[in-house]
């Protein structure tokens, strides 16, 4: 008996991807990445967006509130 797959999680997002999880246009997302408020990855060519940093800006941007 095989056992079912596990689903992961993804952690790392393409620019696309990355803004409609912060529900924010994909030039928005670039924006504040060359402001330096959303850090951006280089990972094998592609440029990536770790959820773990799109999470810290927005609970930067609730506390700013």
């Amino acid at each position: 008996m095989s056992k079912a797959p596990v689903a992961l999680e993804r952690r790392m997002f393409p620019a696309k991807e990355a803004a409609h999880y912060l529900g924010i246009s994909v030039r928005s997302l670039a924006y504040l990445a060359a402001a330096g408020q959303v850090p951006k990855t280089k990972l094998a060519g592609r440029v990536l967006y770790d959820r773990a940093d799109l999470d810290a800006y927005v609970e930067r941007v609730k506390r700013s509130a």
